[in-house]
């Protein structure tokens, strides 16, 4: 990475810092207008992004930061008071910024038109505004008037492919086709779209892809990028004439290939010039006590303790009668375990840094729904691996937007029910054992499970029959199946029924698991547990079949030794009492569809059972023997071997021989 990439990502990362900061007390301005440290927060971290924006010559972020600074100059000089009018207004401010952030992280430049914003800031400080006039929504405004650049970005190869392609006639249109709201057939006039497109000229990318628009995975627009010799007019024309195609807004870029790379080169001088010039300002920028480390190099160093790991276990496997030897073990051990565990420490991060995205998320829809809601965070400093804090933000964002969409009624209606008229969503999370519980809670109106069963059964996902033998847990657990959804209309907070199922399959792929909880009329709780870390844990070594396997031991209740004579049978299933709870047998070998004989564990004085936790109830999982507990490096067994049932990795033992890791999640 040479210089000018090493500023440009310090500028990204601390303006995101700065940007999460605005938002986040900008929120309490919003509850304490006459904090003054909290004014003095906003004006600083403002400030922090006018400077650094200045340094790195982005001019529309600057001078956008100015005006807003500006303001909250008044506000702390007493000349202005802040109310609900200037709140929504540095929020707006805060948004502009996002997607100027945006523009310079996708494309190098700033391509977000700010300038009826900036004016009206403008005259908010010549007092000399209404309301109304500077309540923008600059994503809407951007995806109308604006370069459809942010929806369709092209990498560096893209860019020069498509420009190799363009001829002296060409034109690069960026295109937003709208699809009328009762549109019942989305992927078939989804294919249309992109079919004529194809025909109008070169079609360089589209959003959503084909794919996606194939299994119907987008919203009411698809936005393409399109190379053609023809006239913006005929394009709009030939679009707007397909069926359910309700509004085609274009854009068009300009584009001249002889300019680019002076245009760029003077760019590149102009900022390393500003940099070497302004260097002491960025540098006495301070944040938190940090070193800022790339996470691929922590990715390797936690590979490189893996190895150390396994030789260390290899080491061990060969038993060598000598003291020497022994104390020599004992000391890498140490070693070892030292150095797992400062690694691991080094990758936790608090889990804040996702859970203080919501708070503003919360009160916007809030907002547009008509809602009072309260969101209450506990736990935000709970800490969890960087690889998994980096995928958790969407499956949390679905499930509070469902619950501030679905869940929280309104207050006439919370009121009526004898409720409080502001909904509670509760966001906690906390270390249980070597796993990580995170909870959304609302005390909302909870899942009408006999509405879900009508639904899934006119969707043909189950039968009324099998619909009559579920329990109340599998009834709420239909919520995650693709495309479901009970609401009688899509709406742009929650989506068109496909969140919940990509909140199962994000966090199952983390190796984690979601349940549900609901009570009718009084709010839905969803939990979703994961690992602290996806790259070494403690397992279980046990054999099956003369082989051996590990078990992680989060998966695991407990162990025991059953006599033949404590299995009872009811419905045809092996089962144990244990503790009042009646426990389902099942054998290890069948699950993993083994060629030997089954049920011969009948016939042994002491029957090994490891009680795993499979989904939501405990299961009895019947080994050849249990050997010992150690420490395990998960290795991935690729691409090709991925999809194999109840196979989730593997491991070196201690001969050097490979041990594959059971999934547990879904064993029968």
């Amino acid at each position: 990475m040479d210089t000018k990439d090493q500023y440009l990502q310090m500028f990204f990362d601390e303006s995101a810092e700065y940007l999460q900061q605005l938002n986040e007390n900008v929120l309490l301005l919003e509850e304490h207008p006459e904090d003054e440290e909290i004014i003095n927060a906003v004006f600083r971290a403002a400030h922090s992004v006018k400077g650094m924006s200045a340094t790195m010559g982005y001019e529309r972020l600057t001078d956008l930061t100015h005006r807003m600074e500006s303001i909250l100059a008044k506000v702390r000089n007493k000349e202005m008071t802040i109310n609900e009018f200037i709140i929504d207004t540095l929020f707006s401010g805060l948004d502009y910024i996002k997607l100027l952030l945006d523009d310079i992280r996708n494309n190098g430049e700033e391509r977000t038109d700010i300038s009826d914003y900036l004016s009206k800031l403008e005259k908010i400080l010549n007092n000399d505004i209404s309301i109304q006039e500077v309540l923008v929504k600059p994503e809407k405004t951007d995806l109308n008037l604006q370069d459809f650049t942010g929806m369709i970005a092209l990498t560096e190869e893209e860019k020069e492919e498509i420009y190799n392609k363009m001829t002296s006639n060409d034109r690069i249109y960026n295109i937003r086709v709208i699809l009328a709201e009762d549109c019942l057939l989305k992927n078939v006039r989804g294919y249309m779209i992109l079919k004529k497109a194809q025909e109008l000229g070169y079609l360089a990318k589209s959003n959503p892809d084909q794919r996606e628009i194939e299994d119907e995975d987008f919203g009411d627009s698809i936005y393409i990028k399109l190379i053609s010799a023809l006239k913006e007019k005929q394009i709009q024309e030939e679009l707007a004439d397909i069926i359910d195609v309700e509004q085609v807004i274009i854009h068009v870029e300009d584009y001249k290939v002889e300019e680019k790379a002076v245009v760029e080169q003077q760019e590149a001088k102009s900022l390393v010039d500003s940099i070497k010039k302004q260097k002491d300002g960025l540098a006495n920028i301070q944040i938190s006590p940090t070193v800022r480390v790339d996470i691929k190099k922590l990715d390797t160093l936690m590979n490189m303790v893996g190895e150390l790991l396994i030789n260390k276990t290899r080491l061990e496997g060969l038993n060598i009668d000598s003291d020497v030897y022994q104390d020599i073990i004992q000391q890498l051990d140490r070693v070892t375990q030292d150095l797992h565990h400062t690694v691991m420490q080094i990758r936790m991060v608090p889990i804040g840094g996702i859970f203080n995205r919501f708070p503003r998320m919360v009160r916007d829809l809030s907002k547009e729904l008509d809602k009072k809601i309260d969101l209450i965070i506990e736990g935000a400093d709970t800490e969890l691996d960087r690889s998994l804090i980096d995928e958790l933000g969407d499956p949390l964002m679905h499930i509070i937007r469902n619950s501030i969409d679905h869940g929280i009624e309104k207050p006439a209606e919370r009121e009526r029910k004898g409720k409080p008229a502001t909904g509670n969503i509760l966001l906690q999370a906390y270390q249980k054992g070597s796993e990580i519980i995170i909870e959304v809670e609302d005390d909302g109106a909870g899942i009408n499970t006999e509405k879900v069963i009508e639904k899934a059964i006119e969707k043909g996902i189950i039968t009324p029959d099998e619909a009559s033998q579920m329990e109340e847990r599998d009834k709420l657990n239909l919520i995650f199946h693709p495309g479901f959804s009970t609401s009688e209309e899509v709406t742009d907070i929650s989506g068109r029924g496909v969140g919940m199922d990509v909140v199962r399959n994000v966090v199952e792929t983390l190796d984690g698991q979601v349940f549900v909880e609901s009570e009718l009329g009084v709010g839905t709780r969803f939990t979703i547990s994961l690992p602290l870390t996806l790259a070494i844990t403690q397992a279980l070594m046990v054999v099956i079949n003369n082989e051996v396997y590990a078990i992680p031991l989060g998966s695991i209740s407990e162990t025991l030794l059953v006599a033949p004579e404590e299995i009872i049978q009811v419905r045809g299933q092996d089962v144990i009492l244990l503790r009042e709870s009646t426990i389902p047998l099942v054998e290890a070998a069948r699950q993993l569809n083994l060629d030997i004989e089954y049920g011969k564990y009948r016939q042994l004085e002491e029957i090994p059972v490891v009680i795993i936790n499979s989904g939501e109830r405990q299961i009895g999982l019947i080994v050849d023997q249990m050997l010992n507990q150690q420490e395990i490096v998960i290795k991935s067994l690729g691409k090709f071997l991925v999809n194999i049932k109840n196979i989730s990795g593997a491991t070196i033992v201690g001969d050097g021989d490979v041990a594959l890791i059971l999934d547990v999640r879904n064993i029968a």
